[in-house]
């Protein structure tokens, strides 16, 4: 192929680079924001689950750590949603968070109020207080994914 019919090719390469990143997410925007908060409730959750189901052995001095940063981590996502949704928003937010506004912090603040009911279950230091109150906030969190998040 002469350098002359590769020139076209070769200018396209940035523009369609530039096009591949188009659905990046600002960090600071809201969405990556509330993105990252929900990643760590999801991992911390999942530790805590994981005694729950009796994969992994009950660890009380753990079990009470995930819960207070679990606890600490379910006041943060609910102010990063606008109260109208944005023009931009990419997120997985479904339109249900604006149009039941109610219905969303309703279940925002269940899922805080589990979270304290978890933390105080852990510091029973037994396993058999905890499965009720992470069944619970599991619950709570299935139902708020199922009314306001796209899959």
């Amino acid at each position: 192929m002469s350098a002359f019919r590769l020139l076209p090719v070769l200018l396209l390469i940035p523009v369609l680079s530039g096009l591949v990143g188009c659905d990046h997410i600002d960090p600071n925007s809201p969405v990556a924001q509330r993105r990252k908060v929900f990643k760590e409730m999801t991992k911390t959750r999942e530790h805590l689950l994981a005694y729950v189901k009796e994969t992994q052995d009950f660890d009380a001095d753990a079990a009470i750590r995930d819960a207070e940063v679990l606890q600490r981590l379910t006041r943060q996502p609910w102010p990063l949603f606008p109260e109208m949704k944005l023009a931009n928003e990419v997120g997985r937010a479904k339109d249900a968070v604006w149009q039941h506004p109610e219905a969303f912090h309703q279940l925002a603040k269940q899922v805080q109020d589990d979270a304290d009911a978890l933390l105080v279950a852990s510091h029973k230091r037994s396993l058999d207080a905890l499965k009720p109150a992470a069944r619970k906030l599991e619950n709570t969190c299935t139902r708020c994914h199922q009314q306001f998040r796209q899959s």
